[in-house]
């Protein structure tokens, strides 16, 4: 039975929120089933905001806060789930949830500027030698044009 602590939405930047672990909570109690043996006593959450929470602050395992459990009990999941694959299918979940849910939101419409660059063929007069013949050469000048689009 897992402990029914009370615990602040987010305590640690790093922290879940209740949006990202209602993704990951039917992923993890698939990946991990309990049906044998001692009941869990651990909070999967906790678990996985600690992993965060080692991730983001690079701190060392026994410098873990007491908020989380045990160091030994996190290092424990955590090389069971880098063995198996687990915090990978946990990151394709939520980078998945995150690309639907910003593709949900109503695109706004940007100004973007566009520059167009174009050559334009123009015929010139060189100079003229000491011998006075007068002699054409092409350049090709560059144009640019700058316009704005919503």
């Amino acid at each position: 039975m897992i402990s029914d602590k009370t615990q602040s939405p987010v305590r640690y930047p790093s922290d879940l929120t209740d949006e990202e672990w209602e993704t990951l909570q039917p992923i993890l109690e698939q990946l991990e089933p309990y049906t044998t043996g001692r009941p869990r006593t651990t909070d999967l959450r906790e678990i996985l905001n600690a992993i965060f929470y080692l991730n983001k602050t690079g701190c060392p395992w026994r410098y873990l806060p007491q908020d989380f459990p045990s160091y030994t009990t996190v290092n424990t999941y955590y090389n069971k789930w880098t063995d198996n694959q687990t915090l990978e299918k946990i990151n394709t979940a939520l980078r998945q949830h995150l690309r639907e849910k910003k593709a949900e939101l109503p695109t706004r419409q940007r100004r973007s500027l566009i520059v167009k660059a174009s050559r334009v063929p123009r015929n010139r007069l060189s100079n003229r030698g000491s011998t006075g013949a007068s002699l054409s050469r092409e350049e090709n000048d560059i144009s640019f044009a700058i316009q704005w689009v919503a």
